[in-house]
């Protein structure tokens, strides 16, 4: 079978000719069925890949051709714009070396010009024949734009290093490629009528072995031809993808820029759905509760000829209602307090250092508008800071400074407890700082054993 033994491919089967239009295959006896469907199918596919070789290179030397119009004509821009002035320039007879410069100078000037235009063109060049989207990315106008901000464009130069170098050579090198095939066919014309006056004077010269030499080159040269044309094709390729497209830095910054825009908006999402459920809790449940707390207690107060168990039912179930009301008042606290909307971080901080067990000295800055967001992590902060503070740190003070530095906002709780508080020993401050990171902010700790205890929070006032 084929898959234990190799069978050659050149002789393992042949055919004869049985009549006028009909071939038959004559397999060897030891053949099976299937190693003849497999050698059939082996012989397919390397028919197939000779023809697809030789399409592809077709392919490729149409894709450097239609290269070479947007080479040609940028160098002739080039030698318009630049000539007329080099000869001016040259008319005082400077020194070689001032002209070199002079002439790099103004080369890459024109180059630096129109290289957006050419960049253009080249995406639209490699979408059409190769089927290849090279992302655009903005570059200044050389004229129009200020001169620091150009010269200092990465992409930019990249374009013009790809118009100046990469694209030129490929466009050489197929030049080339095409005079070695055509100085190939002609050789081989000529070779004949060269051969017979040879063999005619019986003097096989110089120029005739000379001849059979450079055609057997230029042979070996066309039989490799798909090979090179492909690698032409794929250095074309890999110069535009790196020097015309997008570098790795501006696809990290614009994933990263994404990535933190699509962050935010999945924060004020998640904001905006807390403050949806705070709304619906206080204008639904909250009123219903009060409103029942209410008839509980009209009916504690007004109804005389009830048995005292039938009272203690009623009393009992005015205290429940009055618990689950503050229960729901400090769940829709906790998912989004009302007053930040209605007053600002400040009076809501001021609400929470009230209701603090431990006295708070509370200091709060002129910051400025903030968005909903970072108000909403920076309260939080606060209220769980405080929280810890009055479970866990013995503190007799405790204090909260929120200032701003610049576009940043910084948050400081301080206590006078024993300290030794850990971020991962179960306390909130991991869950905290999860939520200052939502909004791509940091939270530090300082809580040396003996205290005292700081906890600072640096937001982003923008997010």
């Amino acid at each position: 079978m084929l898959g234990t033994r190799r069978l050659p491919i050149s002789s393992a089967a042949w055919r004869v000719q049985g009549g006028a239009s009909t071939t038959t295959t004559v397999w060897p006896a030891a053949w099976t069925p299937l190693d003849q469907r497999q050698y059939a199918e082996r012989v397919s596919t390397r028919r197939e890949l000779r023809r697809t070789r030789w399409v592809e290179a077709g392919w490729d030397c149409a894709f450097l051709i239609s290269g070479l119009p947007l080479w040609a004509g940028a160098m002739v821009v080039l030698t318009v714009w630049t000539q007329p002035i080099r000869l001016i320039l040259g008319s005082d007879d400077p020194s070689s070396a001032v002209r070199f410069t002079l002439s790099i100078v103004l080369v890459l000037t024109v180059l630096l010009a129109i290289a957006p235009f050419l960049t253009g063109w080249q995406r639209r060049r490699f979408r059409v024949v190769r089927g290849i989207e090279i992302r655009e990315v903005e570059t200044p106008r050389l004229f129009g734009s200020p001169l620091r901000r150009t010269l200092r464009s990465e992409a930019l130069w990249r374009q013009g290093l790809y118009h100046l170098i990469a694209g030129p050579l490929i466009g050489a090198a197929l030049v080339v490629l095409g005079f070695l095939a055509g100085l190939a066919v002609f050789v081989a014309v000529q070779l004949p009528k060269h051969v017979w006056h040879a063999l005619d004077h019986l003097d096989l010269g110089d120029k005739f072995w000379g001849q059979v030499a450079y055609l057997l080159l230029t042979g070996t040269a066309s039989f490799f031809a798909p090979q090179l044309l492909r690698a032409l094709t794929r250095a074309d390729e890999f110069a535009a993808r790196r020097l015309l497209g997008p570098s790795e830095t501006i696809v990290l910054a614009h994933r990263v820029q994404t990535l933190s825009a699509s962050r935010a908006a999945a924060v004020e999402a998640a904001d905006a759905e807390r403050r949806r459920i705070e709304r619906d809790l206080h204008d639904g449940a909250q009123q219903r509760l009060m409103s029942l707390a209410v008839h509980l207690g009209i009916a504690r107060k007004t109804l005389k000829d009830v048995p005292p168990e039938a009272m203690a039912v009623i009393a009992d179930a005015h205290e429940q209602v009055r618990q689950a009301m503050t229960e729901i008042r400090h769940l829709v606290r906790g998912l989004h307090p009302a007053v930040l909307d209605d007053r600002g971080l400040d009076a809501a901080l001021s609400g929470v250092a009230a209701r603090s067990a431990v006295p708070v000295r509370l200091s709060v800055a002129a910051i400025g508008p903030l968005s909903a967001s970072v108000e909403t992590v920076a309260y939080f902060v606060v209220s769980e800071a405080l929280a810890n503070v009055v479970k866990h740190s013995r503190a007799s003070q405790a204090s909260v400074e929120v200032t701003r530095e610049d576009d940043r906002l910084l948050v400081r709780v301080r206590d006078n407890g024993i300290g030794g508080a850990d971020a991962a020993g179960g306390s909130g401050l991991a869950g905290l700082a999860h939520r200052v990171a939502s909004v791509d902010g940091r939270l530090r700790l300082t809580s040396p054993s003996g205290g005292p205890t700081t906890l600072t929070a640096d937001l982003p006032c923008g997010v």
